[in-house]
């Protein structure tokens, strides 16, 4: 299983869709490894899921690079949707390099997760540059299901 992905609004430019964002999104498998340990190691800062919180955990880091920095946000998701992320990830080119992302199907459906404003603009922007056919609605159907968000689905696909 791949164990990290670009989510996020890198992953909406990776499909086609332009989008500014001011950080990088992976989400990352880190099965029974202590997240505590991975953020000494990196020297990242470690910001565990609040009750309620859809997200494990967090862990923030920043890269320097020649004249400025990049800000990396390595995202720890649920089990039974890090499971369900991980079997739908396809390589892309990225800025010259081959990176592992997640599909649009479920790129819609994280960003259906994660709910904010920009997220809903996120989705709608890449059902109309994607549109998908009846098979992929119904692939998608499934996988808002299985992430629990199939209300949310649901009520983008009347849309389409």
């Amino acid at each position: 299983m791949q164990q990290y992905a670009l989510i996020g609004g890198f992953a909406v430019s990776a499909w086609g869709i332009p989008r500014a964002t001011q950080d990088i999104d992976f989400a990352i498998a880190v099965g029974s490894a202590d997240p505590l340990a991975l953020a000494t190691f990196l020297n990242a800062r470690y910001q565990g899921g609040e009750p309620g919180d859809p997200l494990h955990g967090v862990l923030q880091v920043t890269i320097k690079t020649g004249q400025g920095s990049v800000s990396l946000q390595l995202i720890i998701l649920p089990a039974a949707l890090t499971e369900l992320v991980f079997s739908h990830v396809v390589s892309l080119s990225v800025l010259n390099c081959t990176v592992p992302v997640v599909s649009w199907q479920m790129l819609v459906i994280l960003k259906l997760y994660a709910g904010g404003p920009q997220d809903m603009i996120d989705v709608q922007q890449i059902l109309k540059v994607r549109r998908p056919n009846a098979e992929e609605v119904q692939a998608i159907s499934s996988m808002a299901e299985t992430a629990g968000v199939p209300d949310e689905w649901k009520e983008l696909s009347r849309k389409l």
